[in-house]
């Protein structure tokens, strides 16, 4: 045992992983119809990710008639990868989950994808809208050549942005690979409805939920949370403070529909959510509530809001330089009136040209 430990120490990580996928390997029975695949679905507890997975479900169960809708888990790709290899017809379509990790902030997952996207070169695969992450560093340079690299070798491949930065981004990195098809429609959250992911109502709304996030993409100053907090207590209502991460790994789907709905149903109780995460923005909306907005360390919810939400009658984005505004802000939104569960906050024809992809097959 001392000597396999001695040895484990000096093998390589990507070995390792392949070595315990190999000895982990799993079947997965698929039907005899033609099947639309959901890779690197959320079974953890990031709830936006959660969110993520089942509206591509829906949104796929909705637009692509005569397929079964198959998610395969993130913590179970490299099991039963083989599997499906083995199984996989011409006729079925590959999707890749959305969200925001392309790129190198995430690299496992983006790993992941490369592997999905290596794996089915006779498919058709779609990534759905994603938020691309990148700066000067020599890592995230050599992130991007291995994301051009891969996806451009594959002859049939749509990739949605899901705001107009990573949009140009990728048609820059990709000017060269007219195969690689880039366009760009909203978050995928935004295509479906409270009332569709089983939120519950309430019946008098109460208190304001503070949902900022505690990790490398936060980007207020100590100074601009204190004046948040002061501008939130002189409200006089409860604060109570949640989060879109609920923990736990290799959750079943009744455990993460479930975590949705109550994350849906807890929006829906408040008077106001502020956020700077940007499920927590969509979750609210979603949700009929209405919704103070602040900036992240990277350019994804700003730009969501500016793409699809300027208009949005529930939501006000202040950025650093607006912060005395904050104040006036909550006494607006607080003075809004509440949405419906069936709304969803963006036009639904804002995903035409991802129904198209699906739909040419």
């Amino acid at each position: 045992m001392r000597y396999l430990n001695k040895v484990s120490k000096v093998l390589p990580l990507t070995f390792k992983v392949w070595l315990i996928s190999l000895l982990n390997r799993k079947e997965r029975l698929l039907s005899l119809n033609k099947r639309a695949f959901i890779f690197l679905a959320a079974d953890y507890g990031n709830i936006g990710d959660i969110a993520i997975s089942q509206a591509q479900h829906q949104f796929l169960e909705k637009n692509i008639s005569g397929f079964d809708v198959v998610s395969i888990p993130i913590s179970q790709t490299r099991l039963v990868l083989r599997s499906i290899k083995k199984q996989i017809k011409k006729d079925d379509v590959v999707t890749i989950i959305g969200g925001g990790n392309m790129g190198g902030i995430y690299p496992d997952i983006e790993a992941l994808r490369q592997l999905v996207i290596q794996s089915f070169s006779r498919n058709r695969i779609i990534c759905f809208p994603q938020t691309l992450d990148w700066d000067d560093s020599t890592q995230s340079k050599r992130a991007l050549q291995r994301i051009v690299k891969t996806y451009s070798r594959h002859p049939d491949i749509h990739v949605f942005a899901r705001e107009s930065i990573t949009y140009t981004k990728l048609n820059e990195i990709f000017s060269e690979h007219n195969n690689v098809n880039v366009d760009l429609v909203p978050d995928i959250v935004m295509s479906t409805t409270a009332k569709a992911l089983d939120t519950q109502d309430c019946l008098k709304p109460a208190g304001i939920l503070r949902c900022l996030r505690d990790d490398k993409e936060a980007a207020l100053s100590v100074a601009q949370y204190a004046i948040l907090d002061v501008a939130l207590a002189n409200t006089g209502y409860t604060i109570e403070k949640t989060d879109t991460h609920a923990g736990g790994s290799q959750l079943d789907e009744a455990q993460c529909a479930k975590l949705l709905a109550d994350k849906l149903s807890q929006f829906r109780a408040a008077r106001l959510v502020v956020t700077d995460r940007l499920h927590g923005m969509i979750l609210s909306l979603l949700s009929g509530t209405p919704c103070l907005v602040i900036p992240n360390s990277n350019h994804k919810i700003s730009q969501t809001c500016h793409d699809w939400l300027q208009d949005h009658p529930r939501l006000i984005f202040v950025g650093p330089e607006q912060f005395d505004d904050i104040p006036n802000a909550i006494n607006t939104l607080l003075s809004k009136p509440r949405g419906a569960l069936t709304e969803s906050p963006v036009d639904i024809k804002q995903y035409n040209k991802l129904k198209e992809r699906l739909i040419r097959l």
